[in-house]
């Protein structure tokens, strides 16, 4: 797309808030209004959270977004993308990350242990630090089974 010097307009949207707490937004329902508000009638939605299958996509996206919330919005195509489930390409690449952590004996990636920005959730630090407490276990059973050759 880059090289063609095309982009298409996008927008990262939540779902799924539940009660009367405040929650991320903008929301993926006013979004579509949002977007029929300026004169578009056709959007994808890429659920990068969702990498398979579940009532969140199978429902909430495909029936009440795609559907429903599409047909009041006056759009006239809303579709969600496929999602990567049991996808050849997508498990190898995750095998390889998971590898790679074994080889190297890092139990996540640097970018993991970051604090997200205005995060002042404590179970966030509890589960970076659970997660760091993990690299000796990690690192013993990765060199048993290193010297097993169990994983080349």
């Amino acid at each position: 797309m880059k090289q063609l010097n095309f982009s298409w307009p996008y927008r990262l949207t939540w779902q799924s808030k539940v009660g009367p707490a405040a929650w991320l937004g903008p929301s993926t329902a006013d979004s579509l209004y949002g977007l029929s508000r300026l004169g578009y009638r056709h959007a994808i939605l890429i659920p990068v959270a969702f990498t398979l299958d579940h009532i969140e996509t199978l429902y909430e996206m495909d029936v009440e977004y795609c559907t429903e919330v599409a047909s009041k919005a006056g759009m006239v195509t809303v579709r969600r993308s496929q999602s990567l489930n049991d996808d050849p390409a997508f498990s190898q690449g995750l095998a390889e990350l998971v590898l790679d952590h074994l080889r190297r004996g890092e139990p996540c990636s640097k970018q993991f242990m970051l604090r997200c920005p205005m995060c002042t959730n404590p179970s966030c630090e509890r589960t970076r630090k659970f997660i760091m407490t993990q690299k000796k276990r990690l690192h013993d059973w990765t060199n048993v089974h290193l010297s097993n050759n169990l994983y080349a």
